[in-house]
């Protein structure tokens, strides 16, 4: 179970996303999509290289990189996923209000259905 306060960003991968590792962690650069992620079946409205809640956009306050511990070589397999733009990966994450988000924990995330844009 994630802990309370953490919800799922969703990353679409391609031109406009920017990941680096320091050593332990992952930091992703993304522009803001201008709709919800939504449900697997319409991750594909997001514009190449954003993020989106899977309820809404990101408000204007939000920052747009979101930070995660995490071991080189799984940091490396995540920026492998966000080089091509029609893969998908999920932080759930949370706002430090200090310019970034903090992922508890992240994945994959695969749209499902119709035609990717």
């Amino acid at each position: 179970m994630d802990p309370e306060g953490f919800f799922p960003l969703i990353v679409r991968g391609g031109r406009g996303v920017t990941a680096t590792h320091d050593g332990s962690t992952l930091t992703i650069q993304f522009r803001k999509s201008t709709v919800a992620a939504g449900e697997p079946a319409t991750y594909g409205r997001m514009p190449v290289g954003s993020a989106a809640w899977v309820d809404r956009p990101l408000n204007d306050a939000e920052p747009f990189v979101v930070k995660q511990p995490m071991s080189r070589s799984d940091a490396e397999s995540a920026a492998a996923v966000l080089r091509i733009t029609d893969r998908f990966w999920k932080f759930v994450c949370h706002n430090t209000n200090n310019g970034h988000f903090e992922a508890f924990r992240s994945e994959p995330a695969f749209k499902q259905g119709g035609i990717i844009d």
